[in-house]
């Protein structure tokens, strides 16, 4: 029998026709492998807001009693708008220095009538913990009703407001003085919103005029000293009817509250106090000037 020799490249040619034919075979019955599953379980973040300290209600009520125009703005630049009644607008920034005495200082005192007494502001009267110190901007005021701009932080003094510790929800005051201002009053409210709040202790509307304000921010106001002052502030109300000089006297109403009439509550850990003696921002460490009340507290830094 005659056999015909294969050559080995043939072989080769088959064996490899073989091996890929029974791969394409294998592929087509192949099952898809599972796909790996992902054991974490992804829940929505759900963030409850803190519930405000701040009352929506108040079983507080408060009266107005007239104010006097003072400032010569025409037209009469809206309060929310006026440096000098809404602390806040100004702005403050934080004084970091690390030289700076934390604490009240003795300056003295050249008062003959006893000054807003910030210890009164609750009660009853304490020293609070000082947990802020800050210096006030000054201001590039601007023609009525332009608000102006803010400028650099006043470098005098190096305290211009002070952050008074407190506790969320608690009561605070008007600060009593030597003052009265008629009718058993004691301040004419300035300015009002929801969180800043600035106490005249004249019956000028003003605080550029010869006396006291006394400014507080991080208030929660009252929200019905808030309402009447929102009446009274009327825009088109008479307290943004300008009279000349020579009209005057010319007045409106605008809230009036006696010594320790509640203002509202802290809105949290921190309440921000400033005094302004005729239109000038004082240091509120003075301790025999804003602190003669102060029970149980001394007094020893010049």
């Amino acid at each position: 029998m005659n056999f015909r020799r294969i050559r080995p490249s043939l072989i080769f040619l088959i064996i490899w026709i073989l091996a890929t034919v029974l791969s394409v075979m294998a592929s087509a019955h192949a099952q898809p492998a599972a796909p790996e599953l992902d054991s974490t379980l992804y829940l929505p973040l759900v963030i409850k807001p803190p519930e405000s300290v701040c009352p929506v209600s108040s079983g507080n009520s408060y009266s107005s009693g007239f104010a006097l125009q003072y400032d010569l703005d025409n037209p009469v630049r809206p309060a929310y708008n006026h440096a000098d009644k809404n602390v806040a607008l100004r702005g403050y920034i934080a004084n970091n220095d690390p030289g700076l005495i934390r604490d009240l200082r003795d300056y003295g005192s050249d008062d003959k009538t006893q000054p807003p007494q910030f210890a009164t502001l609750f009660q009853p009267s304490r020293v609070p913990g000082f947990v802020g110190f800050y210096r006030v901007y000054d201001w590039n005021w601007a023609p009525s009703p332009d608000p102006g701009s803010r400028g650099n932080p006043a470098p005098n003094p190096e305290v211009t407001l002070m952050g008074l510790q407190t506790t969320p929800g608690e009561v605070l005051r008007v600060p009593t003085s030597g003052y009265d201002i008629g009718g058993d009053k004691e301040v004419i409210i300035l300015f009002a919103d929801e969180d800043t709040i600035a106490l005249r202790y004249t019956r000028e509307d003003s605080s550029g005029s010869q006396g006291y304000t006394v400014h507080i921010d991080n208030i929660c106001t009252d929200p019905n000293l808030l309402a009447r002052y929102n009446k009274d502030d009327d825009p088109d109300g008479p307290r943004y009817d300008y009279e000349p000089p020579s009209q005057r006297p010319y007045g409106y109403d605008l809230p009036s509250l006696p010594a320790g009439k509640p203002l509202g509550v802290a809105r949290g850990t921190e309440v921000v106090v400033a005094i302004v003696d005729s239109g000038t921002f004082q240091d509120p460490r003075s301790c025999n000037e804003w602190w003669q009340i102060r029970p149980g507290y001394g007094c020893d830094n010049k």
